[in-house]
């Protein structure tokens, strides 16, 4: 064991890790205990204030404190040699010792908080109060690189009323990824589990008087924790030998929600206490509770047993198991993917849902209300009708010949009993004595028997109620009750022990084996005798299936039967959840209940489906609060870091993220502002835009889960080339929109994003003005004949001048009266369309495959045409104004279409014209003059119409149609608003795909 030595700075306490990780270069003091920030030459000679500002808002280990002392870490070159730094806030400076360092690389040492203990450099490990008697212990890794064993923390708090878990830095653990996608999480582990260094004590005295030795092995699924990059911070307490309720020899832990003395029930209280109380605590780890802290607004999963090894969990029965713990139903999605096997994961969601009526007979009626709008919501949310079914019934119609005709109950009567409690005797609370003495005068040919029993009862439910399919969207879900509906106080006696008989709703899935989901959906209300005051309790539901898939649809997994709770909330679109009342509340600061049901009508004595957060039910002053709220995510950058430029870390946050892809905002820096503050704005640097690395940044999931794609384009954001499939299908289905500051988007597969849910905006109303005006440019030239006029001008050949003086006349035409006619007749087409009619007295025809209503057509005087035949033989000038389509709509069989001597103007996309069957009707005059603002391949110009503009038949710009000040401003202002507007919940500005989504 290893000494370990703590320390106090501005009023926190720490902990120096005992493994060295090198050393500077100065000499000091061997007894000096110097916190500093270590940091690469350029980040000490750059914006120094703004990044320490940065790292103390990101990071809750690191405080100012640190930033008063600097080491400088190599990079490529020597170092500044530099031993201080002038100014207002002067700050000293060590070096690092290359040689003497222990490090390979001391440059890949992340930059972040650090302690030198006299000239060696440690890691800073900040120590946090365990308030609400959380934890059986903190402990330490003995290697921070490669965790193999464990060293128990017996510190305190200051005050000596706390034990102390030490958390590291946030900044020391590179960004999650695809081998660690865990990175830098911090978890607890049950105290059941085995750490490698650190004993077991099941919150008993006998317990650990007999097994003093500490474990010599980690237990699987801790190792696997390990191995994904999580940082395991402590173990949690149980109830005693996981069956205890009294709470003798251990104090129980406290609860941070409701009154603050509210009973947490189960054998992973401690696991729930921590989620509870401690934001600085991600992810826990605990035995198998059957969902009984859902009723304190923790999600949870226990999958079953061939889905993740709990080997190393000590267990009080052959059917224990281990079970995950989060606060928010993404992230135990996150941790659970993390952790299971894929080699074994299926596609597909199973697609009905059983809903057992004899098993939902503990509720009040106020909670039974809440669990019948439950059901009714999710049949509205899925389209199906969940068939409520009797266990019972279904058993006397279909039970085994080995039941001898007895009824389920009966039959089943006593073997909840059995298989719980064959266990040996020992000195114990009142509750395991109590289940051990039922299980004293078993036989173990009874006990045999009676797993017999459970085995039939397995087989039989699989194929009467959950049968197995090699198709799982044929495969079902099941609804159960979790937890208790009752409102228990600490200082109430506890409830005397009983043993379970026949089938009951809290041991079913232990009786299969099968995957168990628990979680909080809505609250009702409660006078609290403590507070004196209303306070809440969660209402919660449970999910058992038959097994658990991982939908790798769209490449990123899924726990499908979470579909019964809106598939975690990402995968519901809003106009799904719209058509069953469900509403995103949006980021809270709890992040327990981003999904929740608003009814029409609040039910009598509920408060809605809004969860009641976990820390804003008022407790007495006396009850110890949690005091570490989760930092924002900035954005800085050193090697090896979490975050470099728009590399985010999937640290937890409450703002949804936005990936910003494109140039930086110039013209509305007002409006970023507020965009900035309301969103996670992540930008990728260049090299990561472009598309290789932009993959694998995806693949990786480098940035997370985002909800939006900002993607202002002027002279960068298209590196990583078209949206295709490919892109497209990388994107992590959190994704809920996608906002281009431009018109087109022939690069962009929009019905794919649709198909994914996911709503394409451009900015067409922001260039309407601009490519309005320019167009009229462009059909006058096309009447005029303006590039003839400005060639043989410009030529400096009198004789070209003359000649267009004189002839140009018998070729020029005004545009009154003249048919203009519209291939597309959007918000762009109408404006030119304004300014034709209205300005210039031009007749307007258009083909469009959605006929526009008599209030646009009528001001017009608007001639539809029901085929694109029909309006290309009336029209004396033609004007493509479509979106980009699969192909060349202008091409060698519609050229011959056009009326002879008619005229062509392009300011839609080069690609839908076969730009050789443009030249050879202009060559041989079907179409007099053209005017072409776009180019099928830009910016290369087509040889032939490059050729037949220097005579002057055809007007040839740079794509400048939308190229204004003002539209810059428009793109940009619009497509922020089109984020804003969705990820509020409410409807797209401009969005372009909404005919592709399935209604």
């Amino acid at each position: 064991m290893k000494p370990i030595v703590t320390c106090v700075v501005a009023g926190l306490q720490y902990l120096i890790h005992p493994q060295k990780l090198g050393s500077i270069q100065e000499t000091i003091n061997s007894d000096a205990i110097i916190p500093i920030t270590l940091l690469t030459t350029d980040e000490v000679f750059g914006d120094l204030e703004g990044l320490l500002q940065l790292l103390d808002e990101y990071d809750d280990v690191f405080i100012p404190e640190f930033g008063s002392v600097l080491v400088e870490k190599p990079g490529q070159g020597n170092g500044s040699g530099l031993s201080s730094i002038d100014g207002p806030l002067a700050r000293q400076v060590y070096h690092f010792d290359n040689i003497v360092g222990l490090s390979d690389d001391f440059s890949e040492l992340p930059s972040g908080p650090y302690f030198l203990h006299g000239p060696n450099l440690h890691q800073a490990w900040r120590l946090y109060d365990d308030e609400f008697g959380a934890f059986t212990f903190g402990v330490i890794p003995d290697d921070v690189n490669q965790p193999e064993e464990f060293q128990v923390l017996s510190s305190l708090s200051l005050q000596g009323d706390f034990k102390s878990i030490p958390v590291p830095s946030r900044l020391y653990h590179p960004r999650p990824s695809l081998r660690k996608p865990l990175s830098g999480v911090r978890v607890s582990v049950s105290d059941f589990a085995s750490l490698n260094g650190t004993g077991t004590t099941l919150s008993s005295r006998a317990w650990t008087s007999l097994y003093k030795s500490t474990s010599t092995a980690t237990s699987d699924h801790a190792r696997k924790l390990v191995d994904l990059g999580a940082i395991i911070v402590g173990k949690t307490k149980t109830s005693q030998l996981g069956a205890g309720v009294e709470w003798v020899d251990e104090q129980a832990p406290w609860n941070a929600r409701g009154d603050g003395y509210q009973t947490l029930l189960g054998s992973s209280v401690g696991a729930a206490a921590g989620l509870l109380g401690y934001e600085w605590l991600q992810q826990s780890l605990g035995s198998d509770d059957n969902g009984a802290t859902a009723q304190d607004g923790l999600y949870s999963i226990a999958p079953s047993l061939d889905n993740l090894s709990f080997d190393g969990l000590l267990k009080n029965s052959s059917y224990g198991n281990g079970r995950l713990f989060s606060r928010s139903l993404e992230d135990l999605l996150h941790l659970t993917t993390a952790l299971l096997s894929t080699s074994s994961s299926e596609n597909g969601i199973p697609s009905r849902v059983l809903f057992p009526v004899d098993l939902h007979t503990t509720m009040n009626e106020s909670q039974r209300r809440l669990v019948d709008d439950f059901v009714s919501t999710l049949e509205k949310f899925h389209g199906i009708d969940v068939e409520k079914v009797n266990l019972g019934e279904v058993w006397a119609e279909t039970r085994p010949s080995e039941a001898h005709r007895e009824e389920m109950q009966v039959y089943m009567e006593d073997v909840n009993q059995y298989f719980e409690n064959f266990h040996r005797k020992a000195f114990v609370e009142a509750t395991p004595q109590f289940l051990w003495d039922a299980g004293e005068a078993v036989t173990t040919d009874e006990y045999q028997h009676h797993l017999q029993r459970l085995q039939i009862y397995r087989k039989w439910f699989h194929q009467h109620m959950m049968p197995l399919s090699a198709t799982p969207n044929a495969e079902a879900v099941m609804i159960l009750p979790c937890g208790t509906y009752d409102i228990r106080h600490r200082d109430e006696p506890a409830t005397p022990p009983t043993t379970s008989r026949g089938v009951t709703p809290e041991h079913l899935a232990s009786i299969l084996g099968a995957p168990h989901l628990a979680v909080p959906f809505a609250q009702l209300p409660f006078q609290s005798r403590i507070s004196g005051r209303t306070e809440y309790q969660p209402v919660c539901v449970s999910t058992l299936c038959a097994r658990l898939f991982v939908n790798r649809c769209h490449r990123r997994p899924r726990i499908s039967y979470c579909v019964v709770l809106c598939s975690s909330g990402r995968w519901a679109r809003e106009r799904r959840l719209s058509r069953c009342r469900w509403v995103d509340q949006g980021p809270s600061s709890c992040r327990h209940y981003s999904y929740c049901y608003s009814a029409p009508k609040p039910l009598p004595g509920s408060s809605s489906f809004t969860m009641a957060e976990p820390y804003n039910t008022p407790v007495p002053g006396s009850t110890p609060r949690a005091t570490s709220p989760a930092p924002p995510v900035p954005l800085f950058s050193h090697p090896g870091s979490p975050l470099s430029p728009a590399k985010i870390a999937m640290a937890s946050t409450t703002k949804p993220r936005v990936l910003h892809i494109g140039d930086p905002i110039k013209y509305n820096p007002e409006t970023y502002e507020r965009f900035s503050a309301q969103f996670d704005v992540v930008r990728p640097s260049t090299e990561e835009r472009q598309r290789p690395e932009f993959i694998k940044a995806l693949q990786e999931r480098r940035w997370g889960d985002f909800q939006a794609i900002f993607r202002p384009f002027w002279g960068t954001g298209g590196e990583m080339g078209n949206w295709d499939a490919e892109l497209v299908g990388l994107l992590p289905e959190s994704v809920k929109v996608f906002a281009s500051a431009g018109a087109g988007f022939d690069w962009a597969d929009t019905k794919l994003l649709a198909e994914r849910g996911i709503i394409y905006c451009n900015s067409g109303l922001a260039a309407s003005d601009a490519v309005a005006d320019f167009s009229i440019a462009m059909i006058i030239s096309t009447f005029r004949q303006i590039p003839w006029c400005i060639s043989s001008a410009t030529s400096n050949d009198e004789a070209d001048f003359q000649t267009c003086h004189r002839d140009v006349t018998a070729q020029a035409h005004n545009l009154r009266g003249q048919v203009i006619a519209f291939i597309g007749f959007g918000n762009i087409g109408q404006q030119i369309a304004a300014r034709c009619h209205h300005g210039f007295g031009m007749d307007i025809h258009y083909y469009d495959v959605f006929p526009k209503p008599a209030s646009i057509t009528e001001p017009l005087k608007a001639t539809s045409h029901d085929s694109l035949e029909s309006l290309l033989a009336n029209a004396d000038c033609v004007i493509l104004c479509t979106p980009a389509g699969d192909g060349a709509l202008i091409n060698q069989d519609t050229v011959k279409l056009f009326r002879r001597g008619s005229r062509f103007v392009n300011i839609a996309r080069g690609s839908l014209v076969d730009e050789d069957a443009l030249a050879g009707a202009l060559e041989d005059g079907q179409i007099s003059t053209a005017a072409l603002d776009v180019h099928a391949n830009e910016p290369k110009v087509h040889v032939g119409l490059l050729a037949l503009a220097q005579k002057g038949r055809v007007m040839l710009t740079c794509h400048n149609a939308g190229g204004t000040v003002e539209t810059h401003v428009g793109f940009e202002e619009l497509s922020m608003r089109n984020i804003m507007a969705v990820l509020s919940g409410g409807d797209a500005i401009s969005p372009v795909n909404l005919h592709f989504f399935k209604r």
